[in-house]
């Protein structure tokens, strides 16, 4: 039951934030506006995407691994790749799990996968997309990391 809950309730989470992230949209036509972020540095604007929200986090042996990538109002299809990876001691990484062809017809591409990995390690989510808008498609990536006690 607990187990359960906590699935839920993390699928809930990453699905508010996907919907909360969307609403950050310009309501600027302009394309080149670049948002500054908090210590006044300029952030990423992408052309086809809002936003990447991942998230890794463990619940014993099994990592729960999610990500949202968002499109634009009119962005038709996204395709993507994720992969999990243990950091190994010399700083490179080695690739545990892979889940390909996620794919979805519209502005938003939900990831959930779980995988059991080996605990005191630090491992990395990254989600590579390809979003199309307009009959242009636009590589984005973004990755997290986290240790498992």
């Amino acid at each position: 039951m607990f187990v359960k809950l906590k699935k839920s309730t993390f699928i809930m989470c990453l699905v508010m934030s996907c919907f909360l992230m969307g609403k950050d949209a310009l309501a600027s036509t302009q394309y080149s506006y670049v948002p500054v972020n908090t210590l006044g540095q300029p952030s990423i604007q992408w052309a086809n995407t809002s936003s990447i929200d991942i998230n890794l986090s463990f619940s014993g042996s099994k990592a729960i691994c999610g990500a949202c990538v968002q499109g634009w109002s009119d962005v038709k299809n996204i395709t993507g790749t994720a992969v999990l990876s243990r950091k190994n001691s010399n700083g490179s990484y080695t690739t545990v799990k892979t889940w390909k062809n996620l794919n979805v017809a519209g502005n938003r591409l939900i990831f959930d996968g779980r995988y059991y990995v080996s605990r005191g390690y630090t491992y990395r989510l990254t989600i590579t997309a390809t979003v199309y808008r307009n009959g242009v498609g636009e590589t984005v990536s973004g990755y997290f990391e986290n240790y498992a006690k």
